[in-house]
């Protein structure tokens, strides 16, 4: 069982999975490409510098070698960011299940952001001009008035259909039949009516034809539903 597995309640299904765009990692890699080249050019040329006055020393080292060891560690050190960079973008997940959206952040010690999708109230889409070519954008899910019910998931892929994936799931959950549990149909209203259950099994039947419900989930729903009747 991996990680986000263990996070699941009993019966909760994935929906969707998303990360941060690889624009983000790219450009934190170029960056640091670019500051690793300027590294080994200012340690290149302290050393064409100070080669030709060997009385330039600091501690039994010439100050030439020493500039260019100091821009040697630190180019190291950049690599080592670079190689971190990539194991957070490759580990964070944004995950939307039947019943809430979970942020997993973290390569050893993990961060779990959720936010219950009956307690969403709105959703926000931000996409930039370069986000659209590109496919990525902000959303920032509020589930409570002010900053602090704020939950941002920032320049993920594919924003607009996660943001359609969401909008799914909170519809679904709100009309009483998730993913998988559909049991119990319009929490507080009366399911037994012959309107409302033959709503239910259009929109049971839309889910199947989309492939989130498998036929033989359907059967059994549609088996459910009319037993009521």
């Amino acid at each position: 069982m991996n990680y986000v597995e263990s996070l699941l309640g009993r019966g909760e299904q994935i929906l969707y999975i998303a990360r941060q765009h690889i624009y983000v990692l790219i450009v934190n890699i170029l960056a640091e490409l670019t500051l690793i080249a300027v590294l080994v050019a200012a340690g290149v040329a302290s050393n064409m510098a100070f080669r030709n006055n060997p009385t330039a020393m600091i501690g039994g080292m010439s100050i030439s070698n020493l500039i260019l060891l100091i821009c040697i560690v630190i180019s190291i050190i950049v690599l080592i960011s670079g190689f971190i960079d990539f194991l957070r973008w490759n580990s964070e997940q944004i995950i939307i299940t039947d019943r809430r959206v979970l942020q997993v952040r973290g390569v050893f010690n993990k961060r779990v952001i959720d936010s219950s999708l009956e307690k969403i109230n709105d959703i926000e889409l931000r996409q930039s001009l370069l986000g659209r070519i590109f496919n990525f954008g902000t959303i920032e899910i509020l589930t409570a008035s002010g900053s602090e019910g704020a939950n941002v998931m920032d320049r993920i892929e594919a924003p607009v259909e996660f943001k359609r994936m969401l909008l799914e799931a909170k519809h679904n959950l709100d009309r009483g039949y998730g993913y998988l549990d559909t049991d119990g149909y319009a929490p507080g209203r009366q399911a037994g009516g012959a309107i409302d259950i033959q709503r239910t099994l259009e929109e049971l039947a839309r889910l199947r034809d989309r492939g989130i419900l498998s036929p033989e989930e359907f059967e059994a729903k549609k088996r459910d539903l009319l037993s009521r009747i």
